[in-house]
C-alpha cells in the first residue's frame, strides 16, 4: 500500500454511489441496497479525506465540463446516495457533516416522506417470505426460479434483473406474477421509509447537495418519450418548490446499461440538467467524460483492505474495478 501511495496521481473523477446505510440483517427487504454500516461509512470517508481529494458537486461538474483551470493532477472523489432512504438523513448526513464533506443525495420525489415500499424492496420481500420455492415467471420473459437450488441471493438478483428488462412496461403485472409465483403476501405498510422535505432542507442547510432521481423511480428505458419528459421535469419542479434548489443534476434510476438510452440523455439535456450520472462502473477521465453518462461505482461492502487498494489504484492509474 505504501508503494502505491508514492506513485504520482492521475487526473480523474471517481464517483462513489451508496444507497442505504445500516445493517441489512435488521431489514426484511433488499439486502443489496445496503452499501455500508454507519461505522464503515465513517471509516471510508476518513480514509478518503487523508489520501484523495474529496470534492463538491460543483467541483465535479467543473471537471465534467472541462472548465477546471488548476494544473495539479489529482484523483477527485465525489460521494453520492440514491433514493433518499430515511437512514440517509439519520446516519449518513451526520457522518458527512462531522468530516466537513459534501454528499450528493439524489431523491425520487414521489418517495419523499413516504411509507411506500418501492419495487425492488417489494420484490425482495416477496422472495424472502416465499411459501413456494420453485416457480417460473412469465413476464416480461420466462425465468425459472429455484430458491433452494440457487440461494436467495442469486435468485433475487435474477428476479430484479428481469424486472429491469426494458420490455417490462407493466410494473403491476410483474409484481402480480411474482406474488403468484412465491405465494407470498405483500409487505406491511405504515412505517416511514424515506426522508421528508424538512429533513432534506436540513441537509441542504448543512452543506449537502441534492439532485433528481426522477419522480417515481421508473426505469426510464421502459417509458415512452412523454413519460420520460414528465419524470425528468416533475422531479426538478418539486425539488425547487420544496427546497429552493436548482437541482440540475440527475441520477438515472438503476443506471446500468439498458436502463436509459441516447434519447433519455437528450431529454435530460432538454429538461435543463447539466449532467446525469449512470451506474455502470468506471472512472471519469479528462476529455473522455460524457456529460449525460457520468460513471459511478458501487461503494458496496468490500473489505477495508480491498476498498483502500481500489482507491489507491484509482489515484495513480485512473481505474477502479467493480
Amino acid at each position: 500500500m505504501l508503494v502505491l501511495r508514492q506513485l504520482p496521481g492521475r487526473d480523474s473523477l471517481l464517483v462513489l454511489n451508496h444507497h442505504r446505510i445500516g445493517r441489512s440483517d435488521d431489514d426484511p427487504f433488499d439486502p443489496d441496497v445496503f452499501s455500508a454500516t454507519a461505522d464503515e461509512l465513517d471509516e471510508q470517508v476518513a480514509y478518503l479525506k487523508r489520501h484523495v481529494s474529496l470534492v463538491t458537486l460543483e467541483e465535479a461538474l467543473a471537471f465534467i465540463g472541462g472548465t477546471i483551470r488548476e494544473k495539479a493532477r489529482r484523483c477527485r472523489v465525489l460521494i453520492t446516495f440514491d433514493d433518499g432512504y430515511l437512514d440517509n438523513h439519520r446516519l449518513a448526513f451526520p457522518i458527512l457533516r462531522s468530516h466537513g464533506v459534501q454528499g450528493v443525495f439524489f431523491l425520487a420525489t414521489d418517495l419523499v416522506g413516504s411509507c411506500h415500499v418501492p419495487w425492488w424492496d417489494h420484490a425482495a420481500y416477496l422472495m424472502r417470505t416465499a411459501r413456494r420455492r420453485q416457480f417460473t415467471l412469465r413476464y416480461p420473459a420466462n425465468l425459472p426460479v429455484d430458491i433452494d437450488a440457487n440461494g436467495i441471493g442469486k435468485s433475487l438478483r435474477d428476479v430484479l434483473a428481469l424486472y429491469k428488462n426494458p420490455q417490462n412496461t407493466d410494473r403491476a403485472r410483474f409484481l402480480d406474477g411474482l406474488r403468484e409465483g412465491t405465494r407470498s403476501e405483500d409487505p406491511p405498510g405504515g412505517q416511514r421509509r424515506f426522508l421528508d422535505w424538512e429533513e432534506a432542507k436540513e441537509m441542504v442547510a448543512g452543506g449537502m447537495a441534492v439532485g433528481s432521481h426522477t419522480h417515481t423511480h421508473h426505469v426510464l428505458s421502459q417509458l415512452g418519450t412523454d413519460r420520460q419528459r414528465q419524470e425528468l421535469a416533475q422531479s426538478r419542479t418539486l425539488l425547487h418548490q420544496w427546497l429552493g434548489v436548482r437541482a440540475d443534476t440527475l441520477a438515472y434510476p438503476v443506471g446500468i446499461p439498458g436502463s436509459f438510452s441516447g434519447q433519455t440523455e437528450r431529454l435530460a439535456g432538454e429538461a435543463g440538467y447539466r449532467a446525469a450520472f449512470s451506474f455502470g462502473g468506471g472512472v471519469n477521465l479528462p476529455g473522455r467524460t460524457r456529460r449525460y453518462d457520468v460513471k459511478r461505482v458501487a461503494a458496496g461492502r468490500h473489505s477495508r483492505s480491498r476498498f483502500r487498494v481500489q482507491t489507491e489504484i484509482c489515484r495513480f492509474a485512473g481505474s477502479y474495478w467493480p
